[in-house]
């Protein structure tokens, strides 16, 4: 399998490679980068660091070097982050970027499942998967990093191991994300969390963006980023049948049409196999629809753009 990845030297695009080689799944990563100097450099180190363990070929490359790809990672966008910012401010700036990185890839790699992890995730979905006519099935968005936080802020509350919970956020991967308290699992086992462990629950979540912010790291949180990335690419190559909650276009699914949100899939033959509906209590019904017309409303935004703006 080869896989390429578009802004390979951020901190999310590095940080996927790094996992992605260390699996030894993928025959071929290509990093590809403006700075293409940068995009050598960690090609040559991320190849010498997995060389006991695999034999994935990383190089750095150009547009031309993509050419068949299996799966495409678009980790490319602007990062000047000021402390309370939202992901759906970097629409205007990220849209033109990515639409310009789309559009010398597609007739290249016409069968690639195309996985977009460049913020805003959810209207940048719908908008590739319009303007390029790309199918539904060939393209996702990164929301998982939202679930393994919820994960993370259920093992804090509960004192418990994040290993042993199962637990899902559906919706936009930003401020209207939905997590579903009512399907939290320990080792397999319903739990019910009483109205102070969900309130903190929800601040943990709520919380950390605006943490993450005002710690003023200079980059996004690749390596949760890649973790994800990292685990959907790899089941793809072994078709395990795991279900992932993924940003995917929505044709009917939870009462929702056109608009790209966060529900489970299972991934097969390198596209999206199944949308999995779960069944929501009637609260999380209302949020998801809440957050699907966020997400909407970002889309119209980008169509405008995307009309108006003669260099895109």
């Amino acid at each position: 399998m080869k896989v390429t990845i578009i802004g390979g030297c951020g901190a999310v695009g590095s940080a996927t490679a790094f996992r992605i080689a260390q699996d030894g799944q993928v025959s071929e990563i290509v990093l590809v980068d403006l700075l293409r100097n940068l995009a050598e450099a960690h090609a040559l180190d991320i190849e010498q660091a997995v060389v006991h363990r695999a034999t994935t070929r990383v190089r750095a490359g150009e547009m031309e070097d993509t050419m068949d790809s299996d799966v495409i990672i678009l980790a490319a966008g602007v990062f000047r982050r000021p402390i309370e910012i939202s992901r759906r401010d970097y629409l205007a700036e990220n849209l033109p970027l990515i639409i310009n990185a789309v559009s010398p890839l597609v007739a290249r790699s016409p069968s690639a499942l195309w996985v977009i992890a460049t913020v805003p995730v959810d209207p940048l979905v719908y908008l590739i998967h319009r303007a390029f006519l790309i199918p539904r099935q060939k393209i996702i968005g990164l929301n998982r990093n939202d679930t393994s936080r919820f994960r993370w802020a259920v093992a804090r509350t509960l004192s418990v191991q994040s290993t042993a919970i199962e637990a899902f956020v559906l919706g936009e991967h930003g401020e209207t994300q939905v997590p579903l308290f009512s399907r939290i699992r320990i080792d397999g086992r319903a739990v019910s969390l009483d109205p102070e462990q969900i309130k903190t629950v929800q601040e943990e979540m709520a919380g950390f963006y605006a943490r993450w912010n005002r710690l003023q790291p200079g980059r996004t949180a690749g390596w949760t980023s890649a973790e994800s990335i990292g685990d959907i690419t790899a089941s793809i190559v072994s078709e395990d049948g795991k279900l992932w909650t993924c940003s995917t276009c929505l044709e009917g699914e939870y009462g929702l049409k056109e608009v790209s949100l966060g529900v489970p899939i299972r991934l097969h033959s390198g596209k999206v196999k199944e949308i999995i509906e779960f069944d929501l209590d009637p609260g999380e019904r209302m949020a998801l629809k809440a957050s699907a017309v966020s997400i909407q409303e970002m889309i119209k935004e980008g169509e405008n753009l995307l009309r108006t703006n003669k260099k895109i």
